[in-house]
């Protein structure tokens, strides 16, 4: 005699689907604002740089040649 049944529990779909939900809802919290800085930067380009701080990099100097 067994105490549970082998068959699937007809509730064990819409947990599944929830646990994805909220999976994709953390990674896209997690990921979304870098991805739309990234996008908004390529489309817009750089803004002018704080003060103090270079707009582009600079090639660095070079040993006596």
């Amino acid at each position: 005699m067994t105490l549970m049944t082998m068959r699937a529990r007809s509730g064990a779909v819409p947990r599944d689907r929830s646990v994805v939900v909220v999976l994709l809802l953390m990674l896209a919290l997690v990921f979304g604002p870098a991805i739309g800085l990234h996008v908004a930067v390529n489309l817009l380009g750089h803004g002018a740089a704080p003060d103090g701080l270079a707009a582009t990099a600079t090639e660095a100097p070079r040993g006596r040649g």
